[in-house]
């Protein structure tokens, strides 16, 4: 079951970086919680937490009106039963600035029935790992 997870992970970090804005929709649940209160830059967007594939449209608005084009490099995808871990490399340049800024993520996907219900965003991995039900065991 968790690596049909992963895999439906892997397919929306393809998507995103095909500029795909079609498919991961189709592997979002309707009432997707989309969770940024964890990062340092969570300040950037109206609100912490969005919902549902409007929330998740308006969070990507956000996120492209401050940043242009977004791109992730997935160094690592985890099983973790119904929940998938991924260490994520990202690339932006800021719009009004064009200075360039580059990231390290990491991504709480949570799916139920084949579809996301919620993703959660860190900017530490030790949060993410626990949010993720995984134990850290010194990694």
């Amino acid at each position: 079951m968790s690596r049909a997870n992963v895999d439906v992970v892997r397919r929306i970090y393809d998507a995103v970086a095909r500029r795909d804005a079609v498919t991961p929709f189709e592997l979002y649940a309707e009432d997707i919680v989309w969770d940024m209160s964890k990062l340092r830059r969570a300040g950037l967007y109206m609100r912490p937490v969005y919902h549902g594939h409007e929330g998740v449209r308006e969070a990507w608005r956000e996120s492209l009106a401050a940043f242009g084009d977004v791109d992730f490099d997935v160094e690592e995808l985890m099983e973790a039963g119904p929940r998938v871990l991924a260490r994520i490399r990202e690339r932006e340049v800021g719009r009004a600035s064009g200075v360039p800024v580059e990231a390290t993520h990491f991504a709480v996907w949570t799916l139920a029935g084949g579809k996301v219900v919620r993703l959660q965003i860190f900017d530490e991995r030790e949060e993410a790992v626990e949010a993720a039900g995984l134990l850290s065991g010194g990694d």
